[in-house]
Formats: C-alpha cells, structure tokens, sequence
C-alpha cells in the first residue's frame, strides 16, 4: 500500500472500497489520502465491526460535526470506539423494532417536543428519498 497515487490522488485499497462507496454514496465527501499504517488501522476496524458499520458510523459523525469533515482521518477515533459487529443470526428482542411506538399522525400535537419530532420525521423521509 502507499499512501498517495500520481501527484496527491489518494489510493484506496480494495479492502477499503466498499467502506469509501458507502460513505461518498451517503453525501460525505472527504479527502482519503490516508497513510498506509492507517489503512491497516482501517482494515483491522472493517473486520471487526464490519464495513457497514464503519459506514454508517462515519456518515453520523460527519453529519454532527458543524464545521463540515475534509479528511477521513476524522473517522478513526470513532471507529475505533464502536463495538465488535455482532455475532450472526443476533436480532435485537422481540425482533427489530420491538421498542418504537409509532404515533397516530393524525393526533393533535403542541409544544416543542412535537415539533421536533416532525422536524425529524422530514429528515428521515427526506434520506429515505434519497437512498
């Protein structure tokens, strides 16, 4: 592995192409000249949480940070925070889902609570729009 390609064009590993697509698919676009002892890092994290993870892990990271992300290199200390992937054929109890209550839309709601909740409501539909 080497860290940089021609004059600066980041060379990503195989390993690391699912992660990268996932992310850039997501609308997170961020410079991935990383170091090749940091794309071992990367590798290592993969195998162990797995690249949807990973993924999804760097697009919420990337969505909290005000200042906007311009380097992967912001994604691995969240990385290396998050669990192990889990053992297959675990499903959450009572199966996925079990612990949201879905609200009635057509009930009247007030206050902030409420607002924020339809606030949210927009922003998921708005990135299941987009997916």
């Amino acid at each position: 592995m080497r860290e940089e390609g021609r004059a600066g064009v980041a060379v990503i590993p195989d390993s690391a192409r699912p992660i990268v697509d996932q992310i850039t698919a997501a609308g997170v676009i961020v410079a991935w000249n990383l170091a090749p002892a940091e794309w071992f890092i990367v590798d290592a994290l993969a195998k162990r949480s797995g690249p949807d993870m990973l993924a999804a892990a760097a697009v919420q990271a990337a969505r909290r940070n005000r200042n906007g992300v311009s380097h992967a290199r912001y994604f691995l200390r969240t990385w290396q925070a998050l669990p192990p992937a889990p053992a297959e054929g675990t499903t959450a109890p009572n199966g996925p889902g079990a612990d949201v209550i879905p609200l009635d839309p057509t009930a009247p709601r007030k206050g902030r609570a409420a607002q924020s909740a339809d606030h949210l409501a927009a922003a998921l539909a708005a990135m299941e729009a987009q997916q």
